[in-house]
């Protein structure tokens, strides 16, 4: 029995690494920071005030046929900044479907993002870019794909290792999904966010132009 319930454990765990697409780089991979890292990652970032929950988050590389999906949820700050959720990467994501709830527009959006020049986009990745960190010059690759959700269902895409040498490489539009209908609720969620934000949204309101 015991025997039985080990190889059925190590069938599931097969299946996970399967399905998530990517593992741990390993030091035969190169280091993780410094000017030849091999670290890469990707983030998902919303304007300041304009939290979003993103329920669905799946990459795929279709020239490795590799795919994997990346819980996020709630993302609150900031825009144009490497932070945020995020998921690391080790092969180069073409395909991207997000699908997310705006809590100032209670209002869900779908988008499926394809990157039109994924190959040039990596090595533009692999560019060492400075950066102040402590007071002293720092070079880092680009190691960041940034995805940011915006009001009305803007999606803009950079790579940065920071927001001051951002480099912009797509921008998409999403389209509205009906997440009522899907018997979907974010009634316990909008009310913690306006707690937060909502004297913001009354005197500001919702931006969407500029993004």
């Amino acid at each position: 029995m015991e025997t039985s319930m080990s190889i059925k454990r190590w069938m599931i765990s097969l299946c996970i690494l399967a399905l998530v697409g990517c593992s741990e780089p390993t030091e035969s991979e190169g280091p993780r920071h410094g000017p030849n890292s091999t670290y890469r990652n990707i983030n998902v970032v919303a304007p300041k005030h304009y939290d979003v929950w993103v329920d669905k988050f799946f990459v795929e590389s279709l020239s490795k046929d590799i795919g994997w999906r990346a819980p996020i949820g709630i993302v609150s700050c900031c825009w144009k900044k490497p932070h945020g959720a995020s998921a690391e990467w080790q092969t180069m994501p073409e395909v991207f479907l997000i699908r997310w709830f705006s809590f100032a527009e209670q209002e869900s959006y779908e988008a499926l993002i394809r990157l039109e020049n994924p190959d040039e986009i990596e090595e533009k990745m692999k560019e060492v870019a400075a950066f102040e960190r402590f007071g002293e010059m720092v070079e880092r690759p680009r190691y960041n794909l940034v995805l940011g959700l915006a009001p009305g269902g803007t999606v803009v895409a950079w790579i940065m290792n920071r927001g001051e040498n951002a480099i912009e490489v797509g921008r998409f539009k999403a389209k509205p999904y009906d997440h009522e209908k899907k018997g979907e609720d974010y009634t316990v969620r909008t009310k913690s966010y306006l707690e937060r934000q909502g004297d913001y949204l009354e005197k500001h309101g919702i931006r969407y132009e500029g993004w």
